[in-house]
């Protein structure tokens, strides 16, 4: 691939993850307005959330196992403390 095909597959990359980021910002402000609303609906809210990470984490996993890739190997996270 040459260098411009890498910079374009970059920033539509950047553009999606962009995007993702933005969708899920809003599903998180929902998330807690719904919860500050009723605090009955934190268990709901919460498997949302659960059910969300484990499935983005399995698509992961198996893209992974498809092209033999561990995508997860690409996860680092030293600013979560």
């Amino acid at each position: 691939m040459d260098e411009l095909n890498m910079e374009r597959e970059e920033q539509t990359i950047d553009y999606h993850l962009h995007k993702a980021l933005s969708h899920l910002e809003i599903a998180l402000n929902i998330s807690v307005n719904k919860v500050l609303e009723n605090e009955s609906t934190k268990k709901q809210v919460g498997q949302k959330w659960e059910g969300f990470l484990g499935e983005f984490f399995s698509i992961m996993r198996e893209k992974g196992k498809k092209s033999k890739i561990n995508l997860l190997s690409w996860l680092t996270f030293p600013r979560i403390r």
